[in-house]
């Protein structure tokens, strides 16, 4: 099948039945906003243009009205949209496999590239017309005549597949568009857009047609759930509609139906067949494991005292049914079993339809497209299946949806029946406010459904978290399902097993999450006095329309009963990478697990963690946990991050306390930003410090927001500030969510730490935390982990579940110790962490001129000393060299530690078979050296000195706010007016390229700083054709703020004045030393003067291109500079408006609120334009 096609006519088409339908509805006087007409002003109005209404037509018209004031104008036109599309490829599967009573292609030729539908020309044998109407209709026109042939085929096959094509009031034939089968019409575009090929006998393509068709509608859905609108009742299937892949299906349905058959139908047959026939045509089933002596004699207890005489008596279910994929294939399995015990084959269909199969969808598309595939399927089984005397003989699916039951179309198949009334009797007078008879039997149909008890229930229920339900539907499952209530998918794993009967079995693809998460645990506990079967654990990519890790999913089959130390089989596919390679490795009997369920009571919250080594399942049972060493807690909850939480380079450094090492200490330092712990990123041993939280008075400002935002907590804000009693200790610490493998870092006293960085205290004053740390970033752990919780996030119940195998090891802890000092070092040598002393190339020079050019004594090889970075090199070329040397040292050691902690840990807990203790590169997350990254670092620490941030006098921050101190810098001066000009001349003895020039030369030597320059371009721009002083300028114009915000991760210290894209006027400003007259002062000692300089530039070069002995070539680049400085100068003008306009607010800034907040009060300020006709929004700052 070609998939795309089929999803690209889809798509597509409900496009343009909308639009048609629309049209028509239009020359009728329906459009949407528009107030209709009675019947008799609509007659005469379309009398006037010659077109006369029948009576039908006229009462299709006052039904149209009706159902637009009840349901909606785009309601009712999508509704008739889709029927319309779903007649159509019903027709057109019906004439490709020749199921159509006339045999007369009624939507295309037999007779290839004809565009003439063959109806058209053999109308006068087709037996469902009138043929005097059907020869005036030709007369006429072809169009005519087809119209009125397609109308009259629908309630032809109406007579014997009613739900198909006589839903919906007569309307819909009124609103049939014209011009259908010409080339592009919508009878054309099905025809010719999808290979006919693709219709024949793969009742599945109704499916993906389905799915594609509404997949629009899904997108509209998902965009407006982003913005917090829930999901209504008429939206459930857009949004949770997905097609179940055929393979699992037939896993699905051969371990339950096919389950039930083998092992309660076949006793005792007349026939005597044993099954084996039927086992072998069943690919996807799984034999039962061997069972233990006493397991054995349950299941024959249960399976004699639960026979199955005849199949007639099997009744199956999908309470979610779709297009009916599942339904299909159980008629399949079902027609097989029938077979087996000699059933007559022209009987059989009529069988399945009248007693073995049911389904119950939300959505009435769905339903329409499931009851016709099993009449196609019941067809292919018996040609003769639609010739009955009585078309009304014919049997009907029983299929239904909600139509017009109010608590069904809100709950669909989740409404419970715990009594069933009375088959409604039809009346023979009808009031006028009578609900109509094939409502109320549709009704009592959907509900009798939902209240008889099945043998199997097999389904693909709809995946909806909480937070994506409506009120109504959130309030019913809380108070119905409270223990499955966070998504809709396990809120049906109960609902099927409530439809059971005592011996029967359940099958369901769902998302996996039940297996792991905390919030599914009182269900993990229901599931457990039942017994799983058997289960193909997919994970992510099981849907080949859906990428990514997001819908992780499992397919298992479950038994009512619980049967004692029963042995399930699992097959683990998790970690095959497409919906083909994981069927590949199911069919191959491959990565299959044996497990008795009650094990996983041993595990803290029943995870089911099946496929951990039996040795290491029977630790949770014997071992003590980490949770009676190590106190994990949740933290802090600020309500309100933008407000609460910084980036320590943010605010006034002196309004930071580092060091304290409890509430009490935090509240006398009478400081306001403490250290705050939120996870971030993957980094293992320690880092991840950069985050400040306002603490200040034990978090006065955070405890009111809480007070003031949840009235209900009382005025106790406990429910967002938790373990208080935790702040400023010592921990190890985790972020909640991991895309990869967790990693662990040790965090001295000090922080405060975040609901997102989980940590871990000590409880046990024997154990230490680097005996912790040191596990926890083992493979083992990780192992363990994940399989107790395979989600993306990792809590608090998770860890404290972990069995301790292990005892205190001082070689361990002295291993970590070693670890924790190189994830320091690695990240104290970057300027965003709050201990960074000096740049590495500087600290790194002084190493290199008395270690040549080795940090480590003990890089000798063999007595050669590595000369990538000799003596002939440039000082910062030797700089960068030791400082590599330094960096590949530190990761190496780190790497061998890793390895070695992985290789005591995995003897520990006997993972030797499961695991090796190799670390690869890209896990060791202390940085090598990179020197297009070490030489922007190197510039960014020079513009911090250029700035006073930093001093080449002492280490560390030497100003980040408070008083300046200017004692601080005598080896270079910092800017005495905090502005540094970036132009693409040099225009200013204090532009940016001449101080950073000065910089290098004081740093590195006045005689090598043309080497050291030259070195410093060609790694910022390999390969340039350009001076070193031309690339540091580029450098300093187009790329030097955008690393700036991107490592300083959107809340840059130092702000960019930008003109615009003529780079006419652009100046850096460090945050902590503005003032309220800087703006002016950029405006009146630089754009100014700029204005001026360019203006004398102007001047000159106009000069030069009148001299004689100027070029043509010198002269054409002459003017060409010339242009472009006017286009600066005119940027400049327009720029000083907006500099003018702030300059003169004298805005002053709280560093407390943040770059975010301060930022934007230089943002989008509106300006009057130059000709005076309106204002302009304009930006004084380079947009982060």
């Amino acid at each position: 099948m070609n998939k795309t096609a089929v999803k690209n006519y889809a798509v597509e088409a409900r496009k343009k039945w909308i639009r048609a339908i629309q049209q028509q509805a239009a020359f009728y006087g329906c459009t949407e906003g528009s107030s209709l007409s009675d019947v008799a002003e609509l007659v005469k109005q379309l009398a006037d243009k010659g077109v006369y209404l029948s009576a039908d037509e006229k009462d299709a018209w006052n039904r149209l009205r009706k159902d637009i004031d009840s349901k909606g104008y785009q309601n009712t036109i999508e509704e008739v949209a889709y029927t319309w599309f779903n007649r159509l490829i019903a027709i057109r599967f019906m004439e490709v496999n020749r199921y159509l009573p006339s045999s007369i292609r009624v939507l295309s030729s037999e007779e290839e590239g004809r565009l003439e539908p063959d109806c058209v020309r053999e109308y006068e044998r087709l037996d469902f017309i009138d043929q005097n109407m059907a020869a005036q209709l030709a007369a006429e026109s072809d169009e005519k005549l087809y119209r009125y042939i397609l109308i009259e085929q629908c309630r032809a096959l109406g007579k014997i597949m009613p739900k198909m094509f006589t839903h919906i009031a007569s309307y819909a034939a009124l609103l049939l568009p014209d011009r259908l089968y010409i080339k592009d019409g919508l009878v054309y575009d099905l025809t010719h857009k999808i290979e006919e090929e693709d219709f024949k006998k793969q009742v599945e393509i109704l499916g993906w047609l389905y799915q594609y068709y509404i997949s629009e509608k899904k997108d509209e859905v998902f965009a407006s759930l982003k913005k917090n609108v829930k999901i209504s009742r008429e939206n459930i299937p857009a949004a949770t509609q997905l097609f179940t892949p055929e393979w699992i299906v037939k896993y699905m349905v051969e371990n339950s139906l096919g389950r039930l058959w083998l092992e309660y139908g076949r006793r005792g047959m007349a026939h005597g067949n044993d099954g084996d026939d039927l086992r072998r045509k069943w690919t996807y089933y799984i034999d039962e494991a061997e069972q233990e002596p006493e397991v054995v004699q349950q299941l024959e207890q249960l399976r004699t005292s639960n026979h199955i005489a005849d199949p007639t008596q099997i009744k199956i279910i999908d309470p979610c049914i779709g297009s009916g994929h599942i339904l299909v294939y159980a008629f399949d399995v079902l027609y097989q079993i029938y077979v087996e015990q000699g059933y007559a084959e022209r009987d059989i269909p009529d069988l399945i339809i009248n007693h073995n199969i049911y389904g119950l969808d939300i959505d009435e598309r769905a339903c329409q497209l499931a009851y016709f595939a099993l009449m196609m399927k019941a067809r292919s089984y018996n040609r003769r299946f639609f010739r009955r005397e009585n078309p009304e003989d014919v049997p009907q699916p029983q299929v239904y949806s909600p139509q017009g039951y109010d608590e069904g179309m809100e709950y669909g198949s989740l409404v419970r029946v715990d009594e069933l009334e009375e088959r409604p009797v039809e009346k023979e007078v009808i009031k006028l406010f009578d609900v109509p008879y094939e409502v109320k039997l549709n009704t009592w149909n959907f509900r009798r459904l939902l209240h008889q008890k099945y043998d199997v229930v097999v389904t693909n229920p709809p995946y909806m978290g909480a937070s994506g339900m409506g009120k109504k539907l959130a309030d019913y499952v809380k108070k119905y399902y409270p223990d499955s209530k966070a998504d809709m998918f396990a809120v049906f794993i109960e609902k099927c097993g409530e439809m059971l009967k005592p011996a029967g079995y359940q099958a369901m693809i769902t998302q996996h999450a039940w297996m792991f998460l905390s919030s599914y645990e009182k269900l993990r506990a229901k599931l457990m006095r039942r017994s799983i079967i058997n289960m193909a654990h997919l994970g992510a990519r099981a849907f080949e329309e859906i990428g990514g890790e997001v819908v992780q999913t499992t397919a298992f089959v479950m038994a009512k009963q619980n049967l004692s130390d029963y042995v399930a089989t699992y097959v683990r596919l998790v970690d095959f990478k497409s919906q083909q390679a994981k069927e590949d490795v199911f069919l191959s009997t491959r990565n299959r697990y044996k497990v008795r369920q009650e094990i996983y009571s041993f595990i803290s919250g029943q995870v089911i963690a099946y496929w951990m080594p039996s040795n290491v399942l029977e630790l949770f049972r014997i071992c003590p946990k980490l949770g009676e060493y190590y106190n994990a807690r949740v933290g802090l909850m600020t309500t309100d991050n933008d407000r609460f939480l910084r980036y320590f380079w943010e605010v006034d450094n002196n309004q930071i306390c580092l060091n304290s090492e409890s509430d009490l200490e935090a509240k006398q330092s009478q400081k306001r930003w403490f250290p705050h712990n939120k996870g971030g990123a993957y980094r293992k041993w320690a880092g991840n410090y950069e985050y400040i939280v306002d603490w200040e008075d034990s978090g006065r400002r955070i405890k009111q927001t809480a007070i003031e935002k949840y009235p209900y907590l009382k005025g106790n804000p406990n429910f967002v500030v938790h373990d208080d009693g935790y702040y400023f200790r010592e921990n190890i610490s985790w972020s909640e969510i991991a895309a990869g493998n967790l990693a662990f870092r040790y965090f001295p006293k000090g922080f405060t730490f975040n609901v997102k960085g989980m940590s871990a205290f000590k409880i046990d004053k024997e154990w230490s935390l680097e005996t912790l740390l040191g596990f926890a970033n083992s493979k083992p752990f990780s192992f363990i982990a994940n399989s107790i919780n395979p989600s993306m996030s990792f809590g608090v119940n998770s860890f404290n579940s972990i069995p301790i195998a292990f005892q205190e090891d001082t070689n361990t802890i002295s291993i970590v110790q070693k670890c924790i000092s190189f994830a320091l070092a690695d990240w104290d040598s970057f300027e965003t962490s709050w201990d960074f002393r000096t740049h590495p190339l500087i600290s790194a020079w002084s190493n290199s001129e008395k270690i040549q050019p080795l940090l480590y004594s003990d890089d000798l090889v063999d007595g050669v000393v590595a000369t990538e970075w000799g003596k002939t090199s440039a000082p910062i070329a030797r700089a960068f060299g030791a400082w590599e040397r330094e960096c590949d040292k530190r990761f190496d050691t780190l790497k061998a530690n890793e390895e070695e902690l992985n290789r005591i840990f995995i003897d520990i807990y006997g993972l030797q078979d499961e695991l090796t203790p190799e670390v690869e590169d890209k896990d060791v997350t202390v940085r090598k050296a990179d020197l297009g990254r070490e030489i922007r670092s190197f510039i960014s620490y020079a513009v911090g000195c250029m700035f006073g941030r930093y001093s080449l006098d002492i280490p560390g921050l030497a100003y980040a706010g408070g008083e300046w101190d200017k004692s601080k810098y005598s080896t270079y001066i910092p800017e005495g007016d905090n502005i540094l000009p970036i132009t693409d001349a040099e225009y200013f003895d204090d532009d940016i390229v001449v101080r950073f020039v000065d910089f290098v030369k004081v740093v590195y030597g006045k005689d090598t700083l043309a080497e050291n320059l030259e070195f410093i371009a060609n790694a910022l721009y390999p390969n340039a054709n350009t001076t070193a002083r031309e690339s540091i300028r580029r450098y300093f114009q187009n790329d030097f703020f955008k690393d700036h915000c991107r490592i300083y991760q959107k809340r840059p210290i130092y702000w960019l004045f930008d003109s615009g894209k003529q780079n006419g006027f652009k100046a850096l400003i460090y945050l902590h030393r503005y003032d309220k007259y800087t703006v002016a002062r950029v405006r009146t000692e630089y754009l100014h003067p700029l204005q001026r300089k360019y203006e004398a530039e102007i001047e000159r070069m106009s000069k030069l291109t009148i001299l004689p002995e100027t070029s043509a070539r010198d002269k054409g680049a002459y003017k060409k500079q010339i242009e472009k400085i006017n286009k600066q100068i005119d940027e400049c003008r327009a720029y000083d408006q907006i500099i003018a306009h702030i300059a003169a607010q004298t805005i002053e800034l709280d560093l407390d609120d943040g770059v975010k907040v301060n930022y934007e009060k230089f943002q989008g300020v509106e300006v009057p334009r130059e000709d005076n006709k309106g204002t302009v929004k304009m930006n004084l700052l380079r947009k982060i």
